[in-house]
């Protein structure tokens, strides 16, 4: 599992989130424009709670990852993977989110082409999902450009979203 801490692209690295990413998480969750992607703003005690769920959440397989730059850098963002029955389908969710300085760089898509490797290659999961927000026509191009097919619509937070898919079939070599 100690490899599996680690998430590498060409560049951006990750790190299994640690308690002193803390800080990391609440400024980019309290980022107003990283906020309105994701269904606004979350009081303080929400994001701590996030956090802790997502620090715990490394017991059972890899979760979230701080990326930074590769050169080295303060983070500026989080990618990762965690369960989800969003949709009412269970899988695993292709997490990412990025600060807004690093937004139109490609760095989304690299993150989740990585996580779509390690879930569907390294872990051998049968799938991988993603959704967004239907006005979050930016992140919906990250999961298709990992490719992730639109599959459904959907409410969650009374708000319509998009759910894709990628399933290991459609990746094994035939």
């Amino acid at each position: 599992m100690t490899a599996l801490r680690e998430l590498h692209t060409p560049r951006l690295r990750g790190a299994a989130i640690a308690e002193p990413d803390r800080a990391f998480y609440r400024a980019i969750w309290q980022d107003p424009a990283v906020v309105r992607t994701l269904g606004g703003p979350r009081t303080l005690a929400q994001i701590d709670a996030k956090i802790d769920r997502l620090l715990a959440a490394w017991r059972r397989g890899p979760g979230v990852y701080t990326l930074r730059p590769r050169d080295g850098g303060d983070p500026c963002g989080y990618a990762g993977l965690a369960p989800t029955d969003a949709g009412g389908r269970d899988s695993t969710e292709i997490l990412y989110g990025l600060l807004p300085a690093a937004w139109g760089r490609g760095l989304a898509t690299e993150a989740a082409r990585a996580l779509v490797d390690l879930a569907l290659g390294t872990l051998a999961l049968p799938e991988v999902c993603g959704f967004t927000w239907t006005e979050n026509r930016g992140s919906r191009r990250v999961l298709e450009k990992a490719g992730l097919t639109y599959r459904f619509s959907f409410e969650r937070a009374d708000l319509p979203h998009h759910y894709l898919l990628r399933s290991a079939a459609a990746t094994a070599p035939g």
